[in-house]
């Protein structure tokens, strides 16, 4: 699994590699200023950091495919990832998404 602290996701438990991390609604490889995975702008998840395809949209703790009400993924709650209890729906989502395991 993987863990959340200081705006950075990392693997495991503890401090190990780090995966990606948050700046300006925006998902980054690694802990700097890496290859930009996604964006998040009014709960939609894109991919890149412009206005890229959509890849899925968090509204009411459901995540749907795509921007509107595409096919049922799942509840926030099922994508959690452990020190991001604080942070977006949305974020949460993208975070596991491009971390942890696709969803799509």
């Amino acid at each position: 699994m993987a863990n959340y602290k200081d705006g950075v996701i990392r693997e495991g438990t503890g401090s190990g590699k780090a995966l990606a991390n948050f700046k300006n609604n925006v998902l980054l490889e690694g802990s700097g200023s890496g290859k930009s995975l996604c964006n998040i702008k009014d709960d939609v998840v894109r991919e890149g950091s412009g206005s890229g395809k959509s890849l899925f949209n968090v509204r009411n703790g459901v995540v749907r495919a795509g921007s509107g009400s595409g096919k049922t993924l799942g509840k926030v709650k099922d994508f959690m990832i452990k020190g991001m209890e604080r942070e977006t729906d949305a974020a949460i989502v993208a975070a596991y998404h491009f971390c942890v395991k696709k969803l799509l």
